[in-house]
């Protein structure tokens, strides 16, 4: 580790110039949101440094600053380093034949909207103030908008108020000497928007051994752009992902999405992090209803169709699973509560009626691809309530006799070793009026059907 002295020492002189103009709301962020990160020397050093920048000084020596801040060298640089590694600070050496000099230009700090949607340094922010702060800090930066509708745009164009010019003014030597460079050689016109930038070394990440993980047959490498190269990076760094694992998180996004940008990244990226830290298997499976979607909270069933809506509605994922074995579920069937909770969105109660219904029509088996295909046509038909998924239930039921009819002839796979429970209502199909020729193919069917539901009934208690 290289030592303070060997990097700079008092008689080191520095200049300082500044990238941009510093308003009154950007002090409002280096305090808000910049200092929590940095800490408070660093945030001092900042403006110290912004001070000196407009007071058109010559060069000082680092001797003047340790005067100035009342810190000792060491301090000034980590502060330093803080400021550059947040992308405050940009700094430059000069090696004479003596002594070493440094400018120091100051950048500045990115806009409320740019930091809270940065997706790097907001997280850092949110890990430290905790979640109660960082929305209250967040919403001091709210800016309310007033609503327009019931107002007429009668803003004046600019042709409104100025006349085009006469041909004659318009000449090729007016253009040429808009054109033209006036400004010295050591000068630039302040910018606005032009802010600095969090950059991660490399280093951090070995991004060639990603790239060679990456099919070439899934993801084109010409959809790996700067851009989100440096995305990647960041990425990698927060959730300290390895290489491998980023490829599979790419090609996930390209092969489901047929593109890739660095938001949809972050997004997959995030949904595998909670699945695997915050929220995983046994802990998502876990999960029950809301209680605003509960249509029986607080109440008592009084038929069989609805304490079997309670039953769904007040038991988890992972305790139905454990009803229908009596042993703990295996990582593989968690894995398909995951995919419905996270993948699709849907909530506990849904997904204990579609692992219900599934169990009970495949041989007691969760059928990958089945669940697959059932839980996105729910997820798309929005469903959300466990007397929705129910009346889906039956829906799906009917077609799947519909395709087994079409197979062939035979009846259910099902034996005839059943419980002796009664059907609730709820799973019963609606009768229709029938003429006395049909009575005899209605019977069979409500016979086979609520042989499936005895037996789904049966296995949910």
């Amino acid at each position: 580790m290289t030592v303070h002295f060997q990097e700079v020492v008092p008689v080191d002189a520095y200049s300082v110039q500044c990238k941009g103009v510093l308003h009154e709301g950007d002090h409002k962020v280096l305090t808000m949101l910049y200092q929590p990160l940095i800490g408070a020397f660093a945030h001092s050093l900042y403006m110290t440094l912004w001070c000196e920048a407009n007071m058109d000084r010559q060069a000082q020596k680092h001797q003047h600053l340790m005067n100035v801040t009342q810190f000792s060298l060491k301090d000034i640089l980590s502060g330093r380093k803080k400021l550059e590694a947040i992308g405050l600070l940009k700094t430059y050496k000069r090696d004479g034949e003596s002594s070493r000099e440094y400018l120091y230009e100051l950048q500045q700090p990115l806009s409320p909207n740019a930091f809270f949607t940065d997706g790097f340094l907001s997280i850092y922010l949110f890990n430290r103030l905790g979640k109660a702060k960082f929305t209250e800090v967040r919403e001091s930066f709210y800016i309310p908008q007033l609503d327009v509708s019931g107002f007429k745009d009668v803003t004046a164009s600019f042709s409104d108020v100025f006349t085009s010019l006469h041909p004659s003014e318009m000449s090729s030597k007016s253009y040429a000497e808009i054109s033209e460079n006036v400004l010295p050689e050591d000068a630039a016109l302040h910018e606005k928007g032009v802010h600095g930038k969090v950059v991660l070394g490399e280093s951090t990440f070995d991004f060639e051994a990603m790239v060679n993980q990456i099919s070439a047959f899934i993801v084109p490498k010409e959809v790996l752009t700067p851009k989100l190269k440096e995305a990647i990076y960041k990425l990698a760094y927060i959730y300290q992902l390895q290489p491998m694992d980023m490829s599979k998180q790419i090609q996930n996004v390209y092969y489901s999405t047929g593109e890739i940008s660095a938001e949809n990244l972050r997004r997959e990226i995030q949904k595998w992090y909670r699945f695997e830290h915050e929220e995983g298997l046994p802990v998502l499976a876990l999960k029950t209803q809301p209680v605003p979607l509960k249509a029986l909270h607080g109440m008592q069933p009084q038929t069989k169709e609805e304490e079997l809506i309670k039953y769904f509605e007040e038991v988890s994922p992972y305790r139905l699973l454990e009803d229908y074995s009596g042993a703990t579920p295996s990582e593989v069937d968690l894995k398909l509560v995951a995919y419905c909770m996270l993948d699709q969105n849907l909530t506990p109660g849904v997904t204990n009626v579609l692992l219900d219904y599934v169990l009970s029509e495949n041989d007691m088996k969760l059928a990958k691809g089945l669940i697959e295909r059932i839980a996105s046509h729910w997820a798309r038909k929005k469903v959300q309530t466990v007397t929705e998924a129910m009346a889906l239930a039956r829906d799906e039921k009917r077609k799947y006799k519909e395709w087994q009819d079409k197979k062939s002839n035979s009846r259910s796979y099902r034996d005839n070793n059943k419980p002796n429970v009664t059907v609730p209502d709820w799973l019963k199909q609606e009768k229709a009026p029938t003429s006395q020729p049909d009575e005899t193919s209605s019977s069979s069917t409500e016979d086979e059907n609520r042989k499936w539901l005895e037996s789904l009934l049966n296995s949910s208690k």
